[in-house]
C-alpha cells in the first residue's frame, strides 16, 4: 500500500498523527484562522494535498459557507472530527478527490476563491502544480500555503527519525516473533510455549532487544523509533488467543508499516525547500497571472526560535 495512503487510513486527522488528534492546533490553526478571517463567505475552497481534511474542521467551526474540495494524491476520508460537523452544517459542502494528482487539478479555470496547502503541495512537482493551483483561482482569489523548509523542525525531526530505524534489529525481532508464532500455531495453546525451546530462544532475544531500547525512554536521547517499533511487537503477547491468521497478519502489519513510516520520514526530508529552492518557486510565481507574491518564513513557537516552514502567499 502506498505509504501516505496507509497513513490515512489509520484515520490521522493531520499529517502529524497522534500529536494533533482533531484537527491542526497552535501555530498553524492560528495561520489558518487568520487566513479565514480574511475570507468572505461563502466562498469556494480548495484544499491541495488535503490528507484527511484537516483544515475542513475550522471551517466548520468558523461557519464559513460555501463549498470546500480536497485533493490528495493518496487514498484520503474524511476525519472523524470534520463528518460530525459535516451534519451540523447547513452552509458548507464538503468533496474529496483521492488519487488526484496535484499537477492537473480537475477544476475549471477561475472557479475557487481560495486555495490552501499545508505540508502538501511541496510533494508535486511545483513546476507544474504551482501554476495549477494560480489557474484554478478566480480574480482576486488567493493561494496559502505552508511547504517544509530544509532547517525546520520538522526536517530535524525527520532526518533523526531516519537515523533511529535499525534494520538488523527490526529484522532480528520480527523473525524471533515469527519463530514463536510458528510455534504457538503449532502447539495450540499459548501455555504449552513454555515447553518449546525454539518458543523460550526467541522470547530471551525479544526481551533483550526490548530491554536494549526501553532502558531509555528519554525523548531527547532515546530511539523513538525503536521504542515504538519494540512496543508494537511486543503487543503481539495480548493476542496469543487470536486465531493463527489474525496473528499473522499483526506480524506483517508491524513490518509494512514500518517500512511505511520510513518512506514517509523520506518524503517529509526529500520535500523540505531550501532558501535557493523557494527563491526559486517565488521567480516561478512572479511569472503566472499573480498581483502580489509573498514568501516568509512560518516559525511554530511564538518566540520565532522554531521554523516551522515557508509561508507562500498569492493573490492572483
Amino acid at each position: 500500500m502506498e505509504p501516505w495512503t496507509s497513513f490515512w487510513q489509520h484515520g490521522h486527522s493531520t499529517t502529524f498523527g497522534a500529536f494533533f488528534k482533531d484537527g491542526y492546533e497552535g501555530a498553524i490553526k492560528s495561520w489558518w484562522r487568520k487566513i479565514l478571517r480574511q475570507t468572505t463567505s461563502p466562498a469556494d475552497i480548495l484544499d491541495i494535498g488535503c490528507g484527511n481534511a484537516a483544515l475542513l474542521t475550522e471551517l466548520l467551526e468558523q461557519r464559513i459557507s460555501g463549498t470546500y474540495t480536497g485533493v490528495d494524491l493518496a487514498g484520503v476520508r474524511l476525519n472523524e472530527v470534520a463528518k460530525q460537523k459535516l451534519k451540523q452544517s447547513t452552509g458548507l459542502s464538503a468533496l474529496l478527490k483521492p488519487y488526484t494528482n496535484a499537477e492537473d487539478l480537475p477544476l475549471k479555470s477561475e472557479s475557487i476563491d481560495l486555495a490552501a496547502s499545508v505540508f502538501g503541495i511541496e510533494y508535486s512537482d511545483l513546476y507544474k502544480s504551482l501554476p495549477e493551483a494560480i489557474r484554478v483561482l478566480r480574480p482576486n482569489g488567493v493561494f496559502h500555503a505552508l511547504v517544509h523548509a530544509d532547517e525546520s523542525i520538522i526536517s530535524t525531526m525527520s532526518a533523526r527519525a531516519l537515523s533511529e530505524f535499525h534494520d538488523a534489529d527490526m529484522s532480528s525481532i520480527v523473525t524471533n516473533l515469527r519463530a514463536i508464532d510458528q510455534q504457538l500455531n503449532e502447539l495450540r495453546l499459548p501455555a504449552r510455549l513454555k515447553q518449546s525451546q525454539s518458543a523460550e530462544a526467541a522470547r530471551t532475544q525479544l526481551n533483550g532487544l526490548a530491554q536494549k531500547y526501553m532502558s531509555n525512554l528519554n525523548p531527547d536521547t532515546g530511539n523513538a523509533i525503536m521504542v515504538q517499533f519494540v512496543g508494537d511487537a511486543l503487543k503481539y503477547f495480548k493476542m496469543l488467543q487470536q486465531s493463527n491468521t489474525i496473528r499473522g497478519q499483526y506480524i506483517d502489519g508491524i513490518e509494512a508499516e514500518f517500512q511505511a513510516s520510513r518512506q514517509r520520514y523520506s518524503a517529509m526530508a526529500g520535500a523540505a525547500q531550501s532558501e535557493t529552492d523557494i527563491a526559486e518557486i517565488k521567480r516561478l510565481l512572479q511569472q503566472q497571472r499573480c498581483t502580489t507574491v509573498i514568501v516568509k518564513k512560518f516559525f511554530a513557537d511564538e518566540d520565532q526560535k522554531e521554523l516551522g516552514g515557508w509561508h507562500i502567499s498569492v493573490r492572483k
